[in-house]
């Protein structure tokens, strides 16, 4: 039959393409496979025949039988007779060597060994480039007797710490202080590693890329391109109260600021007037690694004026010490003051509780993981605060108290503590659910009514006046259920539960909110309806937050 060459021509290549090509590159394949097969158990018989030896069993065998299973014989076990180590030629002993002798010769056992030991000792301490090396000297019988060589190589010290990008919104010389890279001190490869662990911890600043380690003349340098980050919020609020005739001005400032003086310095200012007589006030500085060493320190003083009726003064001063990683211990000293503001009626001694003035010098032990987030995020996050309170309490205005207000020594012991916990764990791509359970709670036989703590506000029970609740102890869940709109936006359902130590016993808090992250600032809407349980909800009462603030 006659087909024309035009045809002919297509005819073929629709064989090459849809027969003869895949019938040629099922063959090459098969090839492939039957070779990568043959290869791959080749390989897996090698492997388990060193790793045996290598475990100490010298004559162990692996054999491929006619059905492609791999046949191990494993052998008698040999031992190490004397393992001798030699650094830079001197003989030395080591007790992590000196333990193996008489038992299986394990080179990977040893390895593991004599590797810490170079680590610690080598490594650490200025010879990142320091080496060991094995080998077999002697086999007798089921004896093996083995020597290490440790070769120092060159000594390495601290040169620089270059800081590339943002560099200039950190001291060097504080960060240098910080990452433990100190000009002139022997290079130790553990604290390189460490680099972006301790940055990760820095609020303020983050790595653009991986560190970067050069050695020249002795001498290391370590490179980081650094990105600053925006952590540092302010929030204002004004308001005007009218009160009978008068109208009294109110308001709230909430700062927050890091990486003052670019030396890692932070500070938070809390202000609230509530009333025309009542504000509160609560400040916190505090650096870490201050004075060129990893100690920290820390002052704190918090003011709060109930009405014309008592001041209450907070002093604390302190230190912090990172004992390991992120975890960090702190010691202070508070001073603790209460003051009556005026003199009570008769009938207010009779009806109210006992008000006393008072001091309280007190040793503060504070145990903290990690650092609070400055605002929501999506991801993974746990902090934990454990801190405990041992003191001396006088009451100031003893002997012209009421005397049915002198029911209390005038003179007692007095303890307190507690924990918070702020747990996150996202769940799916934009969902999270935020936990913060905290507990808190103060012993002494002497206290007064305004020697209670106050719970209630936006910053621990929501749906309640700030200061709102009295109480000697009391245990909180805030939760926060979080959809993302994207990485650091999002609306979300809450509830609080309180346990109190009154006649209320139980309160909760139901409620919704709105996070909206900006380029400079972060847009927030809160509701919260707080009630008391075995009452209705009455929307009324329910508290609204709303403002803006900026992030810079």
């Amino acid at each position: 039959m006659y087909i024309p060459a035009k045809i002919n021509a297509n005819l073929i290549r629709i064989l090459q393409k849809y027969l003869l090509l895949p019938l040629l590159y099922f063959t090459v394949t098969s090839i492939s496979l039957a070779q990568n097969s043959s290869d791959s158990l080749y390989q897996q018989k090698k492997g388990i025949q060193d790793s045996l030896i290598k475990s100490g069993y010298w004559e162990a065998k692996v054999s491929i039988d006619s059905q492609s299973n791999l046949q191990v014989e494993k052998g008698s076990a040999y031992y190490w007779k004397s393992i001798e180590v030699t650094e830079d030629k001197w003989f030395t002993k080591t007790s992590l060597v000196d333990k193996l002798n008489g038992k299986i010769a394990n080179q990977f056992i040893l390895n593991k060994r004599i590797n810490e030991y170079v680590r610690i000792n080598y490594h650490r301490k200025g010879y990142p480039l320091a080496k060991a090396n094995l080998s077999i000297d002697n086999l007798q019988g089921d004896q093996i007797e083995a020597s290490i060589n440790i070769i120092s190589q060159n000594y390495i010290l601290y040169d620089s710490l270059i800081l590339n990008g943002d560099g200039q919104s950190i001291n060097q010389t504080y960060l240098s202080n910080r990452l433990d890279l100190k000009y002139d001190q022997p290079f130790d490869i553990k604290e390189y590693q460490n680099i972006s662990d301790k940055i990760d911890q820095l609020e303020f600043i983050s790595l653009s890329s991986s560190p970067e380690l050069a050695f020249a003349n002795n001498k290391a340098k370590v490179s980081l391109d650094i990105k600053k980050v925006k952590t540092n919020q302010f929030d204002a609020i004004i308001g005007v109260v009218p009160e009978g005739s008068r109208t009294n001005l109110t308001g709230q400032v909430d700062a927050r600021l890091r990486n003052l003086f670019k030396r890692g310095v932070g500070m938070d200012v809390f202000w609230q007037k509530y009333s025309a007589n009542s504000q509160f006030l609560n400040t916190k500085i505090q650096q870490s690694y201050a004075f060129r060493s990893p100690l920290g320190i820390n002052f704190g003083f918090e003011l709060l004026q109930e009405d014309s009726t008592f001041l209450q003064t907070n002093l604390q001063t302190g230190v912090h010490y990172p004992i390991w990683k992120a975890l960090q211990v702190g010691l202070s000293y508070q001073r603790f003051t209460n003051n009556i503001l005026r003199e009570f009626t008769q009938e207010e001694i009779t009806s109210l509780n006992p008000l006393r003035s008072s001091t309280v010098n007190a040793v503060l032990i504070n145990l903290e993981w990690k650092s609070p987030l400055t605002y929501p995020q999506l991801k993974d996050y746990f902090f934990s605060n454990i801190n405990l309170s041992f003191g001396q309490k006088e009451i100031t205005n003893f002997s012209s108290l009421p005397t049915i207000w002198q029911n209390v020594p005038e003179n007692s012991n007095t303890i307190s503590g507690g924990f918070k916990v702020h747990l996150q764990k996202v769940l799916g791509q934009r969902f999270l659910i935020e936990a913060i359970p905290q507990y808190s709670a103060i012993q002494n036989p002497a206290l007064s009514q305004n020697d209670l703590m106050r719970l209630g506000g936006l910053q621990n029970l929501r749906g309640f006046d700030r200061n709102f609740f009295y109480t000697r102890y009391y245990g909180l869940i805030n939760l926060n259920y979080r959809y993302f709109l994207d990485q650091k936006s999002s609306f979300f359902l809450l509830t609080d539960f309180a346990k109190l130590q009154s006649n209320i016993d139980w309160v909760y808090t139901m409620g919704a909110g709105l996070d909206i992250k900006s380029k400079n600032g972060w847009f927030r809407i809160i509701y919260a309806l707080g009630q008391e349980t075995g009452n209705m909800p009455d929307f009324s009462q329910g508290k609204v937050h709303f403002g803006y603030i900026a992030v810079f």
